[in-house]
């Protein structure tokens, strides 16, 4: 009834690095491959050492009692170089725990039709030393000063020396995310229903980030502790499935549902979005669209706005109500983050046919697109066809303003004017089969064959004009869309 399990383990990890560069050009023959044959003028030198180590002591152990109370916990204590040795060493454990109530002997004789019913709850800790150089390379000097050699000229002449380039703090500590979750499975009569649903939260703190300090410090930012994070939410699946003669069919439905908020930051941000305690992280930050200025007269009624906009340009509301817009009316937009990202699969199968459906989206996702494929002129392109319905003093029941070359100023402020629905449903992918009788592949040495139809991204439902809205950011309204493909095949086993 008792089964124990314990692992006790020991890592340690390190590198370095070093290389060297050297350049010469215009040499006298194509047959002389040494360096030192090129000419000195041009020449380049350069070269470069790094090196990081990592020591870990991690453990776990396991305890199950009669296959019904379920328990483990982990742990690591890792110290790295990258962080100042009053901060290096971090301590992260981690427990999970779990009820098979289905196993309880009072369910087994009163509730037969029950296949699996588990709670389960877990709480962890997890570290994090990695933050990236501009490169995309791993930085090893989080807290080190590192000096680069630079030339300078003093007294009439080229002299080599060093720089510090970047600042550097010391009391730089371990990232951590702590993730609490609970969750339920559970399924019935041999799968006709099941679920699981999780509810987790997860908080990251001391967030490593580069500061934001102002340009004439002289150096780059030093990588800091810079925040606090929150993400919680729920994930759900349920499922169906069931076979009537030689018809099977199945469904399930999966689905995510998750909200940030920041809980601490060193300083707040209010560019193109916003970064403040209380709200989510880097949700838009925009105007709000108001409609289209119709005359000189509406434009002369209205707030104050920037740049001496024109008839048939868009207009913005006045938030705080002073009848100037200014950075004052920009408020935050939610919409960075689906509200919800879900998929769902159909299959069914009867004899030798079968047929798979796999739908895949989000909902409540808003992207900001501006430029090429959307402003008129950006990059040279002709106006979309929208801009046949472009407002001008005859035709101003619209919502399309007056065209304008994408450098107008009036129309170049950051608003809602921009901001898209993102929300789709797509058929990801559909697959139709048919594996050929046994009876008829006999005769030609053949033990399996199947023939069968395959496409992807087959259509999308959404309201997001023009492209495709399974796009990874906001940016210019062109992009390549996702390939529709078709596929036919045939699978052979002799």
């Amino acid at each position: 009834k008792h089964v124990l399990g314990a692992m006790l383990g020991v890592q340690e990890e390190g590198e370095k690095s070093r290389y060297l560069y050297g350049y010469r050009e215009n040499y006298p023959s194509d047959s002389m491959t040494e360096i030192d044959g090129g000419a000195t003028l041009g020449q380049q030198l350069a070269g470069g050492i790094s090196e990081y180590a990592i020591r870990s002591l991690f453990g776990r152990l396991n305890y199950a009692y009669n296959n019904k109370y379920l328990f483990e916990a982990n742990f690591r204590y890792d110290g790295t170089s990258r962080i100042h040795p009053d901060h290096r060493w971090g301590f992260f454990p981690s427990f999970s725990g779990a009820w098979r109530i289905s196993e309880e002997n009072f369910l087994k004789e009163n509730a037969d039709w029950m296949d699996n019913l588990k709670l389960r709850a877990s709480y962890g800790v997890l570290g994090n030393q990695q933050t990236l150089n501009s490169d995309g390379s791993l930085n090893n000097y989080l807290y080190q000063e590192v000096y680069n050699t630079t030339n300078y000229i003093f007294d009439n002449s080229i002299n080599q020396g060093v720089v510090q380039s970047a600042f550097k703090e010391q009391s730089l500590q371990w990232e951590t995310t702590t993730v609490t979750d609970f969750g339920l499975d559970f399924s019935m009569m041999s799968g006709l229903f099941s679920l699981t649903f999780d509810y987790y939260n997860k908080i990251t703190d001391n967030i490593l980030s580069q500061a934001t300090i102002p340009m004439s410090a002289g150096m780059s930012a030093p990588t800091i502790n810079y925040g606090k994070l929150k993400n919680y939410g729920v994930e759900f699946e349920v499922g169906h499935q069931n076979t009537v003669g030689e018809f099977s069919y199945g469904v399930n439905f999966m689905a995510s549902l998750n909200k940030n908020e920041v809980l601490e930051l060193r300083a707040p941000s209010y560019g193109s979005y916003i970064y403040e305690v209380g709200k989510p992280y880097g949700e838009h930050y925009m105007y709000i669209w108001d409609g289209i200025f119709q005359s000189d007269e509406d434009i002369a009624n209205s707030p104050k706005h920037p740049f001496n906009p024109q008839p048939g340009d868009i207009k913005f509301k006045d938030l705080n109500n002073d009848n100037v817009i200014d950075e004052n009316d920009r408020t935050m937009v939610e919409g960075k983050y689906p509200k919800m990202i879900y998929s769902s699969k159909w299959y069914a199968s009867y004899k030798n046919f079968d047929i798979s459906l796999f739908f895949q989206g989000v909902s409540g996702r808003k992207i900001y697109t501006d430029g090429f494929g959307v402003v008129p002129f950006a990059q040279g392109a002709s106006p979309t066809k929208e801009y046949l319905n472009a407002w001008t003093p005859e035709n101003t029941d619209t919502n399309v303003p007056a065209l304008y070359d994408w450098s107008y100023a009036p129309m170049k402020s950051r608003s809602t004017f921009n901001l898209k629905d993102a929300s789709y449903l797509r058929l990801k992918n559909l697959v139709i089969g048919y594996n050929l009788p046994k009876s008829w592949l006999s005769k030609f040495g053949v033990e399996f064959a199947r023939v069968y139809f395959s496409g992807e991204n087959l259509f999308v439902i959404t309201d997001y004009p023009d492209y495709d809205p399974e796009r990874s950011n906001d940016g210019w309204h062109a992009m390549y869309p996702q390939a529709k493909t078709y596929s036919f095949g045939l699978n052979l086993r002799f």
